[in-house]
């Protein structure tokens, strides 16, 4: 540390850090004096090192011992009952003693600040200590009194055996202490009569860090940063509105039933659908209102339902919402819960974990107990390329009935259930045209609404992005073509309007065409031809339809420039017109 410290803390004498909180609240600043702070019976071995004086006193009255407690930081905190003064006391130990300071930035922490797992327990400490010449001769009480100094600031719940601790269980947060002690450490350095004198707005933040703070607190450089200037006043939750007439069905189908799949051919904006919803249901903040939004903003040890329910009540959201999608090997520990490996002294242990589905219910039951009216949505992109009986297991049982437990296989916090919330809304998109729907669950089915989500090209009528008629034209034109092509195929083996509409960076008229012709040679091409070899179309119709558009070059790049040639020559005939009257 570039400052003298305060004094020595005595590592081998235990003092509570809860009962320290005590005493210190009951002090009353520019009143008690040094004398009365030695009285009390928790404080006594630590006055010097804790308090500070007023300086202009210290001096005068230095002989008679007289010295004049000065108000700080730390004493407010205690005396206000506040959350976070257990935290400062450790850091103000920290701030006394050079030698635990030192422990806790190389020893007890990793470069970049986060607390190692691997030392903290009585064993591991020891070594570390001794090795460094720290543990003088009585090494068992100074590792021990470390270690429960830092459990009982709450920095961490510790794993014990026969009372000794010998791990941690988990960590718990410590952003919230930052502003207070940024304080801290500004009132001192204005105490030492530091040459650089920072207060908390000007320059509080990276006088803290060049001391190492976020050490003391297991937080990174840039967490740290951030938990510095906190927003002062919740923000209120925004009205939603009327529900846009596009989700109004989807909208209505959620309320009653809770989990809705929008089921169509590829193109028909079944995932874009799911997030207009999202749009309203987030009052149009859909991205602060992420779920993975929120949780990269909090610190690693307070990625907890808990602490999201809190920034959802800072933040003023209406809901919160995640999407993930399904595939062939995604399973149950990548959606529910899993075990997870974390190294210990010896070895390792497998300590069970949220995913995205069980913290977003956990999240939800925690909304429920503070009466919050937050919606949460989870999208369920390409649903039946999942294998769902291995990714939901028990979950379709939890998900017809809201609010009743079931039991899972891995326990979280004590709780070996999932209760699904009535808040969660669970939108699943399914593309008609895949094979693997043949093979969908029909427990699945029978839990969700299958709401079908037709191919139309009322989107590209609607679009205001063409940049004139010709792009325009050319849109519906290929449209319209692959939509006769595939008149004799199934209902589900469409092609939807997504891959026909406008480009919005397009400069011109011409370029919005080239940009059409592209996506169609590189995206529908290949998918009608799919569709051919599966017998849904015929062979010499492909053919036939390929020559009409003038595609059959040898390679992508000049089918592209042939399409573009045949487009730009298409007569402007069939705007406006809707597809019955096409």
């Amino acid at each position: 540390m570039p400052i003298e410290p305060l004094g020595k803390v005595s590592l081998t004498k235990f003092v509570s850090v809860q009962e320290l909180v005590t005493e210190l609240a009951t002090l009353v600043p520019g009143v008690d004096t040094a004398a009365t702070a030695r009285s009390h019976p928790k404080l006594n071995p630590l006055w010097n090192d804790l308090l500070i004086f007023e300086p202009k006193l210290q001096k005068d009255t230095e002989q008679a011992g007289a010295q004049v407690v000065q108000d700080d930081e730390l004493l407010r905190a205690a005396r206000e009952g506040r959350a976070d003064a257990p935290l400062l006391v450790w850091c103000a130990l920290l701030i006394a003693d050079q030698r635990l300071e030192m422990i806790a930035r190389t020893i007890l922490t990793t470069p970049v600040g986060k607390f190692d797992s691997l030392a903290l327990n009585r064993d591991a400490l020891n070594t570390a200590l001794d090795q460094a010449g720290i543990a003088g001769e009585e090494p068992v009480k100074v590792t021990t009194n470390i270690l429960r100094n830092m459990s009982d600031s709450e920095l961490f719940v510790p794993t014990t055996h026969g009372g000794t601790i010998v791990g941690v269980d988990h960590y718990l947060p410590t952003s919230h202490a930052v502003p207070g002690l940024v304080t801290l450490l500004t009132e001192r350095a204005t105490y030492w009569g530091a040459m650089f004198q920072p207060t908390a707005n000007e320059g509080g933040v990276d006088f803290a860090l060049a001391l190492g703070a976020n050490h003391w607190l297991n937080l990174t450089r840039e967490e740290f940063e951030a938990a510095a200037h906190p927003l002062e006043e919740p923000v209120a939750a925004p009205e939603r509105g009327e529900v846009p007439a596009p989700v109004a069905e989807l909208a209505e189908l959620l309320a009653r039933k809770g989990q809705v799949v929008l089921q169509g051919p590829p193109g028909t904006g079944k995932t874009y659908l799911s997030k207009r919803y999202v749009d309203w249901a987030t009052a149009d903040r859909r991205e602060e209102s992420r779920l993975q939004a929120i949780l990269d903003s909090l610190p690693t040890q307070e990625r907890t339902p808990a602490r999201v329910a809190d920034e959802i009540g800072r933040r003023g959201l209406t809901a919160v919402w995640d999407i993930v999608q399904f595939h062939p090997s995604y399973e149950y520990n990548d959606f529910v819960r899993t075990l997870v490996a974390e190294p210990i002294a010896g070895g390792v242990t497998f300590v069970p974990k949220h995913r995205v589905f069980s913290l977003i219910v956990a999240i939800g039951n925690e909304l429920d107990r503070r009466g919050s009216t937050a919606e949460l949505v989870l999208v369920l992109d390409e649903l039946n390329r999942g294998n769902i009986p291995s990714i939901f297991g028990e979950l379709l049982y939890a998900l017809e009935y809201r609010g009743e437990p079931v039991a899972t296989p891995y326990s979280i916090d004590g709780n070996t259930s999932i209760t699904v919330p009535t808040r969660l809304r669970v939108i699943g998109t399914m593309n008609t045209a895949d094979r693997s729907i043949a093979v969908i669950d029909y427990a699945l089915r029978r839990r969700f609404v299958f709401l079908d989500v037709a191919s139309s090209d009322a989107p590209l009528l609607a679009s205001t992005a063409f940049k004139g008629e010709l792009d325009s034209a050319a849109s519906l034109h290929l449209y319209r073509s692959v939509r006769e092509l595939l008149a004799g195929a199934a209902a589900g083996m469409q092609v939807g309007p997504s891959y026909f509409m406008p480009d919005p960076s397009a400069k011109d008229e011409t370029a919005g065409v080239r940009h059409l012709a592209s996506s169609f040679v590189y995206e529908v091409l290949p998918l009608l031809s799919e569709y051919a070899l599966e017998g849904e179309v015929e062979e010499p119709a492909f053919e036939a339809f390929k020559a009409e558009l003038g595609l059959e070059g040898d390679t992508q790049t000049a089918r592209v420039d042939a399409l573009v040639s045949r487009l730009l020559s298409t007569p402007v005939s069939t705007i406006g017109q809707t597809d019955s009257e096409a």
